[in-house]
Formats: C-alpha cells, structure tokens, sequence
C-alpha cells in the first residue's frame, strides 16, 4: 500500500515573547495580564519574583489561562507550590506537574494568561514579572 499524504503545512519561523505589566502591590484576586491570540503555541513561562510576600502569612500566586473557549484555569500553568510567591527568584512553568505545565495551545480561540493572588497577609506585598514565549500557527 502506497503511503496517503496527510501532511501539515502549519508552521512558524518565529517566537514570540510577551511580558506582563509590573505586578506591584495588587490586592488579591484574579488578573488577566497577557493576551495570548487564537492558534499561539506556548511553550514556556516565567514567572520572576523581584520582591517576594513578606512579614505575614499564607500568600499564595498561581499562574493559569482563561479564554480559548475551554474551562478557565487558575493554576494550569503553575500552582502555588512552583511560583512560590514568598520567595524572590525566577520560576519556571515546566518544573510544575499542571495540566498546562509542558505546553498549552490555543487553538479554539484568543485567551489571557492569568495570575491569581490569595490570602495574603503579608506587609510587604509581591512584585514580578511573568514572561511567556509562544509561537503562533495559522
């Protein structure tokens, strides 16, 4: 039997690297902070803590989506216990073991990357950055 062609001509030559805002003293609660197009391919993410929680107790970030036309979630790139908000440093999303930890494509729709920030107590409050390297396939 002859081999039946059933290739795919989607591809890309480049990627893309988006960075959040300054995340700077927020209160807690969920954060829409990049916008991630329809048919973009992440890859990898970065969450940096340049001055971690401080001076209380219990505060917590993770790192998710929305948008895609699929369940929003909160912690499917990296959960509380990889950004580990109450220590300064650069955290990476494929030392996590979530759903999106290893990749997530976008490929229903557009979406945003998302942080949640909870229960904090603490008197000096989170500042970072969050990085994600994406490709896009049309």
């Amino acid at each position: 039997m002859a081999n039946i062609d059933f290739q795919s001509f989607s591809a890309s030559d480049n990627f893309r690297l988006a960075r959040s805002k300054t995340l700077y003293q927020l209160a807690d609660g969920a954060y829409n902070i990049i916008q991630i197009p329809k048919f973009a391919f992440i890859d990898q993410l970065w969450f940096i803590v340049t001055q971690a929680y401080a001076g209380g107790s219990g505060a917590t970030a993770t790192i998710g989506w929305t948008g895609n036309a699929t369940t929003a979630s909160a912690a499917g790139f990296m959960a509380a216990g990889t950004t580990l908000a109450r220590a300064a440093g650069t955290k990476i999303m494929t030392a996590d073991t979530a759903a999106g930890s290893k990749g997530k494509w976008f490929s229903d729709g557009s979406g945003c990357v998302t942080i949640t920030l909870a229960a904090s107590t603490d008197s000096t409050l989170l500042r970072g950055f969050v990085f994600v390297r994406y490709s896009v396939l049309h």
